[in-house]
């Protein structure tokens, strides 16, 4: 009897680990999917280059040469993307302007601050596009 009652009480314990670590790591997912974008641009070239490395087993000799590759076209991709921004920016302004007319004064205030957390990040990202532009210019 007392042995059934050890083993019930691990089985108990066992599955309250496995629970526990299962809503650890959804929270933590969660959390950096949250906060990526704070790390900002800068951070998104080393995942890529994290990833790379691991899926293709890349060696540090061809790490050395993809790497330039990678700055290069994350910095084209950036360009374009801002080269596009005053429609960006048009549309997203003439939607939270109607989107504001079915919210409270409250609602309203959350939404500006929304927009200026998105105006913020596009910053980090304008900052980013020009030290890497200017990096890549003294490289070739």
């Amino acid at each position: 009897m007392a042995a059934g009652k050890l083993w019930g009480g691990l089985v108990v314990l066992f599955f309250a680990g496995a629970l526990t670590g299962i809503a650890g790591t959804t929270l933590y997912h969660q959390y950096e999917q949250q906060h990526q974008w704070e790390r900002g641009p800068a951070a998104k070239h080393e995942r890529i280059m994290k990833r790379l490395t691991h899926e293709l087993t890349l060696t540090p000799a061809q790490q050395a040469d993809i790497e330039p590759i990678i700055s290069r076209t994350h910095v084209e991709i950036l360009q374009l993307r801002f080269s596009h921004q005053p429609e960006v920016e048009q549309a997203l302004t003439q939607g939270m302007a109607e989107i504001k007319t079915k919210l409270s004064a409250e609602q309203q205030k959350e939404l500006d601050a929304l927009y200026a957390k998105l105006q913020r990040r596009w910053q980090v990202s304008r900052d980013y596009l020009r030290t890497a532009q200017e990096r890549l210019k003294w490289t070739k």
